[in-house]
């Protein structure tokens, strides 16, 4: 399973760097409101990740025709 994340994450690790760095303005605004902004902001931070997730782990698949991880989702 470490093995499968350390290639999904070729090339993908600046992209959630920067996911991550985006939300530090968030952050800040929260505090002034007290951390009564992180009821709204740890939510969408943990989705944005799921759709990090989602959006790597459809491409490794792809790229290396991976069938366990070449998920398709109906919404």
């Amino acid at each position: 399973a470490i093995g499968y994340s350390k290639e999904m994450m070729v090339g993908n690790k600046w992209r959630l760097f920067c996911m991550q760095i985006s939300f530090i303005g968030w952050f800040f605004l929260c505090l002034l409101t007290l951390g009564i902004g992180l009821l709204w902001l740890n939510p969408y931070i943990e989705a944005a990740n799921a759709a990090f997730y989602r959006d790597v782990s459809q491409n490794y698949a792809q790229r290396t025709n991976y069938q366990a991880y070449n998920q398709t989702y109906n919404q």
